[in-house]
């Protein structure tokens, strides 16, 4: 049963307050490069093959391994990608969580430079840590 004055209560629909459908895939984004920007299905396919993510990654190892022995400052490029790097390793070591990590050297100096330029106060902590755990064992234990 209708209620009484069901012909005489319209709705109204402000725009956006409906329901929504929206197609989100990769096909859309792929397809929507320009022919002057590139090749949408190359661009898709390599996508594929590796993420922009990882891409940028190997980029970025290829170049600080190459640049190692490279003496830069915070404030020079290589220098901020360095602490750029060492920021990303640290999130990444941070979602993972307390599972063991095999790390080199030189992702712990990086880490440890980056600590020491942004959050003084953990690096003292952190290298007190360290300065202790480097001394050599007592004799007999």
């Amino acid at each position: 049963m209708f209620p009484l004055f069901w012909n005489w209560s319209p709705q109204y629909f402000l725009p956006w307050s409906g329901s929504v459908k929206q197609d989100i895939e990769l096909d859309r984004f792929f397809n929507a490069i320009p022919p002057s920007a590139g090749d949408g299905r190359i661009e898709e396919a390599a996508f594929k093959r590796a993420s922009y993510g990882s891409q940028l990654g190997w980029l970025t190892e290829v170049l600080l391994e190459t640049m190692k022995d490279v003496p830069a400052d915070e404030k020079s490029a290589l220098g901020k990608l360095r602490l750029a790097n060492a920021d990303i390793q640290r999130l990444k070591l941070a979602r993972r969580g307390p599972a063991p990590v095999e790390l080199s050297g030189e992702q712990i100096a990086d880490y440890l430079h980056t600590l020491r330029t942004q959050d003084r106060a953990h690096f003292d902590t952190l290298s007190r840590q360290l300065l202790l755990l480097l001394q050599p064992p007592a004799p007999g234990a």
